[in-house]
C-alpha cells in the first residue's frame, strides 16, 4: 500500500493498520481517498470535533495527492485471498 500524499509504501494493509495509517481524510466538503502515512497525517492532519481526520486549515487546497485506490487494493487482496483459502484436495 502507498501513501496518497508522500509515496512511501508499506507491505500490507495489517501492518498499515497497526502503524496508525488512515484511509482518508476531509478537506472542506469533500472526503480525499488515502491511504495516508503516519508521517503525513501528523503533518496535515487532525481530528475535528466529531471525530473526523481533518486537513489543517491552512494546508487546505495545498496537498497534491497522488492516484492511490485503497479499496481496490482492499478488494484484490480478498480476492486472492479467497481463492488461496478456498482450494482443497481431496
Amino acid at each position: 500500500m502507498k501513501c496518497a500524499i508522500c509515496g512511501i509504501e508499506i507491505d500490507s494493509v495489517e501492518d498499515g493498520i497497526d502503524q496508525g495509517w488512515i484511509p482518508y481524510v476531509w478537506e472542506g466538503d469533500h472526503t480525499k481517498e488515502g491511504p495516508f502515512c503516519p508521517s503525513c497525517s501528523e503533518t496535515l492532519f487532525q481530528i475535528d470535533e466529531v471525530g473526523e481526520y481533518v486537513v489543517i486549515e491552512k494546508y487546505r487546497g495545498k496537498i497534491t495527492y497522488q492516484q492511490a485506490n485503497f479499496v481496490e487494493q482492499e478488494r484484490l487482496g480478498q480476492v486472492l485471498m479467497g481463492v488461496i483459502l478456498g482450494h482443497e484436495d481431496k
